[in-house]
């Protein structure tokens, strides 16, 4: 089965590009989580491709903690599809020579950026419904996000 691809966004402000909604659990959240790790769905826009539409029409974006990144999607003046730089089932790459080891035949392109940093996976928050619900505990604990939201 096919996982729609996440964004990354600079802020907040690109979010309306991608966004039909978007509701005061996640603007609190985003306040305080973002840019960092943490990754936030939303409904999407009708308007979206299919590739980054996951179940129910729902879209994950995040403003991402590096820099690098914040700057890559700063450049692009939009929203940037991110996903994992492994295979499934592969461990996490942390160097540019990693990914082209794993995914080389399949990009065309690697921005060497230094080591990443590792450790946990972003955490995933579906803000849809009345109540966030936690889709993935990654490196923001789940107890860290519903105190943000007391």
């Amino acid at each position: 089965e096919r996982k729609p691809a996440g964004l990354l966004l600079s802020g907040v402000e690109m979010l309306e590009r991608v966004a039909d909604d978007i509701p005061d659990a996640a603007r609190i959240l985003m306040k305080r989580f973002w840019p960092g790790p943490l990754g936030l769905i939303f409904p999407g826009r009708p308007d979206l491709p299919p590739g980054v539409l996951g179940e129910g029409r729902g879209v994950s974006a995040r403003a991402p903690g590096s820099a690098v990144a914040l700057e890559v999607v700063r450049l692009a003046g939009r929203p940037v599809t991110a996903t994992s730089a492994n295979r499934a089932g592969e461990n996490p790459p942390r160097t540019a020579d990693d990914v082209e080891r794993s995914l080389g035949d399949l990009v065309d392109a690697v921005l060497d950026a230094g080591e990443t940093p590792g450790g946990s996976p972003s955490t995933l928050v579906d803000v849809r419904g009345e109540n966030p619900i936690l889709i993935r505990e990654g490196a923001i604990a789940w107890e860290a996000v519903i105190a943000c939201l007391r």
